[in-house]
Parts: structure tokens; C-alpha cells; sequence
């Protein structure tokens, strides 16, 4: 009876993917812990190089279910001369790049991208910075095996494409607070010759920090809302707690989705590693056995002990 009533459900997910082929982008679950992915302007928010190493898979359970694997570094730059100011008191350059590989199903989306950004000092507490991606999507559907209720259909082809794509973000953050907003897909390029073409999504994220003095720890409250013109609004509410820049769990709630649990560890600002479990809280949760992700987190700063983070987005 289990495998009886996926078939349906597979099949309505992969023609909605189908008709909005090329429109969706990956979701997370640790937002604050990958949030370079979402806002290119976040790229050398440190004085370090950082790569990331992440996978999720959601909903268990499904004989297609979304995958999504990631690598990612960025760094600020010195263009010229060096600058004898501390980090913190100057402006900077920043770049980096990431790949992503995202599968669900017979469909495949691998993603190579580049960034720049730049960081400016407003006063002694306010920086803003502002970033682009720039890259190529290759997009992919294998319609091998897939069937329909007319036979040999000649609308269900298989499809092969490789665009250029583009996203912005702008980001203002201090010790206390952090916010900004990106547009992802810039390009409304259509993919292979069809009339499906890269739809823009818009990511907003907000947060703020409470320090806890007699125990030297934070509590970060945070909101991450991710909308499109053609898909409905979807909500991540978060409450962190950050334990002495040593550990930290957290709670957060999907809208209609998801109820979410993380939890990570840091070793001297150099190793990271966090942890998400989502919990379906939607009508899948009969046919799916949830969702896990994990990113690695390593940082790098030649000879110099890597101090905290002066935006408070990791806590």
C-alpha cells in the first residue's frame, strides 16, 4: 500500500518540476551556517580563507529524492600594496566561487559560480557590503523510464542545457545584528531551446545576537524568507544558542514544512561542523522519513590566530 500511494506523489512532483523546469533553487536547512551560497555579498566577512563541504538529503524515503552536495571558499584579497590597518577598521575586497550538484529524480542541475564582493566600513559598529555571482547552470532531464498517460508523449523529451546565470546580494551586519537581501537567476535565459526559462528568487535574512554575559554564550534569534514570482512565500524562523564559541543547538520552524533541530561544535575558529534534522510536518511526513543535512567548515589564516567573527551570523 506504501509503495502504491508514492507513485502518485512522485509523479505530481516530477511534472510540477517539469513545467517549472529550471525555477527552483536548493533549499537549507542551516542557513546561518551557508549563508555564503544564498548572498554573494557575505564573501569575506572574515579575515580567512573558508571552505565549505555540505550534502543534504531530503525526504528520505522516496526512490527520487532531492539530493544536493557543495563545495565553496572565499576570501578577502589585497589588490596593491598592504594595508597596515587591522582588518576590521578598513575596507576590503573579497572572492570566491562554489560548485553544486543538485539531483531529484530524473532531474540534474550542476552548478559552477564565481564572486565578487566588497566590504565598507559605515561607522565604528555598521559595515555594508554588496556581491555578485557569476557562473553557468547545466541542466539536465532524463525522461528514460519515465511514462505518462499517453504513450510515446512528444511533449515529455529528455533535455540538455548549459546558461549563464548571475545573482546580487546586498548585506549590512555589526556585532549584534546581521541583514540583507540577494536575488538569485538574474538571467531569464531559455534553457535548451524550450520556453522554460530561470525564474529570479529573492532570499531576505535578519538577525539578532543577545549576549549572555555570566556565561559568555549568545542566544541569535533569525528569520530567512525565500519567495519567486511564480512560487508562494516560504519562512524559516530560528532561535540559536551559541555556548561559549564551543558548540551550539538550535531550533527553527519551516512554514508548512518542516520542524527543524541543529546542532554543531567549532574547534578554535578553525573546524566546524554543523548538523540539521528536518522533521516533515506537511502530508509527505506518511511517505518520506525526513531530511538530513551537514556542512564542514574549514578556516584558514596563515600564521595569525583567527579571531571571532565580527558579523554575528555563525554566533
Amino acid at each position: 500500500m506504501l509503495k502504491k500511494n508514492k507513485i502518485p506523489l512522485l509523479i505530481i512532483g516530477v511534472a510540477i518540476a517539469i513545467n517549472g523546469f529550471g525555477q527552483q533553487t536548493p533549499q537549507y536547512s542551516q542557513y546561518l551556517f551557508n549563508n555564503y551560497l544564498i548572498n554573494p555579498a557575505i564573501g569575506g566577512s572574515g579575515d580567512y580563507l573558508e571552505v565549505k563541504l555540505g550534502s543534504r538529503t531530503q525526504w528520505l524515503g522516496f526512490g527520487a529524492a532531492p539530493t544536493t552536495y557543495l563545495i565553496s571558499a572565499h576570501s578577502p584579497v589585497n589588490f596593491g600594496h598592504n594595508e597596515p590597518r587591522k582588518f576590521g577598521d578598513r575596507d576590503h575586497h573579497a572572492m570566491g566561487g562554489y560548485v553544486l550538484k543538485d539531483e531529484t529524480g530524473p532531474i540534474s542541475n550542476l552548478n559552477f559560480y564565481g564572486s565578487y564582493s566588497y566590504h565598507m566600513r559605515l561607522s565604528y559598529q555598521l559595515r555594508v557590503s554588496f556581491g555578485f555571482f557569476a557562473g553557468i547552470k547545466q541542466y539536465s532531464l532524463n525522461t528514460d523510464g519515465l511514462t505518462t498517460a499517453t504513450p510515446d508523449d512528444p511533449d515529455l523529451l529528455s533535455i540538455s542545457a548549459i546558461t549563464p546565470d548571475a545573482a546580487a546580494g546586498l548585506w549590512m551586519y555589526t556585532k549584534k545584528y546581521f541583514g540583507g537581501l540577494s536575488i538569485q537567476q538574474l538571467l531569464p535565459i531559455p534553457l535548451g531551446g524550450t520556453s522554460n526559462t530561470l525564474r529570479m528568487h529573492y532570499f531576505l535574512t535578519g538577525g539578532y545576537r543577545i549576549r549572555l554575559r555570566k556565561i559568555d554564550s549568545y542566544i541569535i534569534p533569525s528569520t530567512h524568507i525565500k519567495f519567486g514570482l511564480l512560487t508562494p512565500i516560504q519562512a524559516d524562523i530560528n532561535i540559536k544558542f551559541n555556548y561559549q564559541n564551543t558548540m551550539w543547538a538550535g531550533l527553527a520552524y519551516r512554514k508548512v514544512d518542516a520542524l527543524i533541530g541543529i546542532v554543531g561544535f567549532n574547534v578554535r575558529n578553525f573546524f566546524q561542523v554543523g548538523y540539521a534534522f528536518d522533521l516533515t510536518m506537511s502530508k509527505l511526513r506518511h511517505y518520506s522519513s525526513n531530511t538530513h543535512e551537514i556542512i564542514i567548515t574549514f578556516r584558514y589564516k596563515p600564521r595569525k590566530r583567527i579571531e571571532d567573527l565580527r558579523c554575528p551570523d555563525f554566533g
